[in-house]
């Protein structure tokens, strides 16, 4: 519809609205056939027992001896399908075949640390296989050549950690194949925190850089145009199978391939039209590829750097030095603006100087990019690991300095801040389409900009006000955060080893800079370690433990001991004592509880963790939430967890569900 508007006030030609009314047509149809015959006949298996066959199509090696396969056969010898199931490892290859004979399918839902149901549905894997009976492995050997990229792969990533160490090691194997497994989380934040985390996952700029590199080589010695077309293909075809076919890759495969036929046949090339041609042809072939936040991230970078960037900087004179710097950072900023909704999306941080660190440390990524594919294609004969290790170093320390400022990120809020910032998008597109104007568009975007930023300051400083209790955590597991009007603490009840982070996601998304104290009972000095590692760049004031901490550095310690202890001022009063909480504030009170000690009738709302005993009486009371999900009608509010609770001075309480 605001296409049509538009298209009439501007006098589009009849052309025009026929290209866009066909594509979208195309577009909604194809999403709609796809969703009714395909998605809801699959999805109709949810919680029905059967049996499965077929091939294995990607896996995932974990520690424990355990993987998670990806398997496309058919279910019951009747509805083909692609599912996930996790299990002991069964040494498969891509391609064998895998025989389940029982077990029991389910959708794959997503958590609040990893949205599992979008990042699966995005590669059209809709369920899950569990309780697997007797699971048999037919060694095929049919996926040869794939089979022997992901070997070769392995063998370069080890040479890459054996000869350059496990940092430095892991950062070229993110740059080179997109593997981030090996790089540390704290190494992981800086990096993102400094505006150059993309550089871990193939994307566009790895193919551009690695392709425009040997297309370079092969003019120079000469070749045959069409022969460097083809040995460039063959490069980046390896390089996306490698990478494991991200879809960013695959967007940046054919939007090069136009670029460099149009060479070839002497056309034109227009990188909004090759976007717009890449984006249909993906789409098309996957429908569900709108779910992938890769997907996103990619087409916004790219319409920024290709598409925005340049309209934004035509007109800014570049014949001097400053102007080149000028243009350069103009043109990095728009990129970022360009990504930026689609990060606040996703993200629960954003980096506020990408558009800097872009100038100054990504030209050094993309010498190591090439040295280590340099490293790969020559099968390990040319000794240029050692440099790329050197400026790796560079990046490593530039990065971690400049992330150890609190102003280089930004704290938001992935649900209203987001739809401001789309919404805000979407009106700088009407100013520009409309008006036309780079001048007015300028103003349109940092008018944008600075409401985006307003809108999450305000929603941020709004929330550090409510009485805030937060209960996360997997399944019957509970960490809670306590919040309120600047004060912080983290109490973590069950003991789980990913309790550390889920509070450091909730901290993040909620712009907690410091924590007060931080309380571990169960399993403390493992999860000492867990936080430590996860709450690096924010600053935890106290720890309070039931006795002592090996290894404890930095900060003060607190023994509590068998008896507890309570935080008491004028607004509220917290008693934590045998891992129960007790939390009063005005006329309300909570409480949160391990379900083995029994119901409490005493408080206007009740949180139980753990699972519930066999033979237990509890009956829900219209007032208690039980994380367990015990197959019972009085227990209609079980099943939950990750919610956040506030609390008013009058008694009442909202719930809302952490996404």
């Amino acid at each position: 519809m605001i296409f049509l508007i538009i298209g009439i006030s501007k006098k589009f030609s009849a052309n025009d609205f026929a290209v866009v009314i066909v594509s979208f047509t195309v577009a909604f149809s194809t999403n709609s056939i796809y969703t009714r015959y395909v998605y809801e006949n699959i999805v109709s298996y949810n919680g029905i027992n059967g049996s499965f066959s077929g091939i294995i199509t990607d896996y995932d090696v974990y520690d424990g001896d355990k993987a998670n396969y990806i398997i496309k056969g058919k279910i019951n010898n009747r509805r083909t399908a692609k599912i996930s199931v996790f299990c002991d490892n069964i040494g498969a290859d891509y391609g064998d075949g895998v025989n389940i004979e029982n077990c029991t399918f389910s959708i794959i839902k997503g958590d609040y640390l990893f949205d599992s149901k979008s990042y699966y549905k995005s590669q059209r894997v809709f369920l899950n296989a569990e309780k697997c009976g007797n699971i048999t492995l037919e060694k095929r050997d049919s996926h040869k050549i794939r089979n022997f990229l992901a070997n070769y792969k392995a063998k370069i990533i080890s040479d890459f950690r054996i000869k350059l160490g496990d940092e430095c090691g892991g950062i070229l194997s993110g740059m080179v194949f997109g593997e981030k497994g090996f790089i540390g989380d704290n190494l992981k934040n800086s990096l993102y925190r400094t505006g150059i985390g993309h550089v871990m996952a193939v994307s566009g700029l790895h193919i551009s850089v690695m392709a425009f590199a040997m297309m370079s080589v092969l003019n120079f010695l000469k070749i045959n145009k069409f022969l460097c077309f083809v040995l460039v293909n063959i490069l980046m075809i390896a390089m996306t199978v490698m990478a494991d076919c991200p879809v960013s890759a695959i967007r940046a495969v054919i939007m090069l391939d136009m670029s460099f036929s149009a060479r070839l046949f002497l056309r034109q090339n227009d990188t909004f039209n090759s976007l717009a041609i890449a984006v249909l042809l993906i789409c098309l072939e996957n429908p569900y590829v709108i779910y992938s936040s890769g997907f996103w991230l990619s087409v916004s970078g790219t319409f920024g750097i290709g598409v925005f960037a340049p309209y934004m900087v035509k007109n800014i004179d570049d014949s001097t030095y400053f102007g080149k710097l000028l243009k350069l950072f103009l043109a990095m900023l728009c990129t970022t603006l360009a990504v930026m909704p689609v990060s606040m999306m996703y993200f629960s941080e954003i980096s506020l100087i990408s558009p800097f660190s872009n100038m100054l440390i990504i030209p050094l990524c993309s010498v190591c990019m090439i040295l280590g594919m340099l490293y790969t294609v020559t099968f390990g004969l040319l000794p240029v690991l050692q440099s790329a290790g050197g400026i790796i170093k560079i990046i490593i320390f530039i990065s971690e300095k400049i992330s150890e400022s609190e102003f280089c990120s930004i704290s938001v809020k992935n649900g209203i801040s987001a739809k401001i910032a789309v919404i805000c998008m979407f009106g700088v597109m009407l100013v520009k389409v409309c008006l036309e104007n780079r001048r007015i568009t300028a103003f349109a975007v940092a008018f944008s900009v600075s409401s985006t930023f307003m809108a999450s300051s305000f929603l941020r400083n709004a929330q550090r006000k409510i009485f805030t209790v937060a209960v996360l955590g997997s399944g019957t597991n509970a960490v809670s955060v306590v919040s309120y009007r600047g004060e912080n603490y983290i109490f973590d009840l069950s003991g789980h080893y990913k309790s550390a982070e889920y509070a450091e996601k909730y901290v993040a998304e909620n712009g907690i800079r410091a924590v007060d104290f931080i309380s571990l009972e169960k399993n403390a000095n493992a999860l000492y370690s867990a936080y430590k590692e996860k709450f690096a760049f924010r600053e935890v004031r106290e720890w309070y433990t039931a006795h002592d901490i090996s290894g404890f550095s930095g900060g003060n310690s607190v023994i509590f001991g068998t008896d507890g202890y309570l935080i008491e001022n004028s607004r509220y009063k917290i008693r934590y004592a045998d891992r129960t909480l007790d939390i009063v504030h005005g006329d309300s009170e909570m409480m949160i509880s391990s379900a083995k000690g029994g119901i409490s009738e005493k408080n206007a709302l009740s949180v139980y963790y753990g699972n519930i005993p066999e033979k237990s009486d509890m009956i829900c009371d219209g007032k208690s939430i039980y994380l367990d999900n015990k197959s019972n009608i009085f227990y209609q509010y079980s099943g939950m967890n990750n919610f956040i609770v506030e609390i008013s001075d009058d008694g009442t309480f909202k719930i809302k569900n952490l996404k």
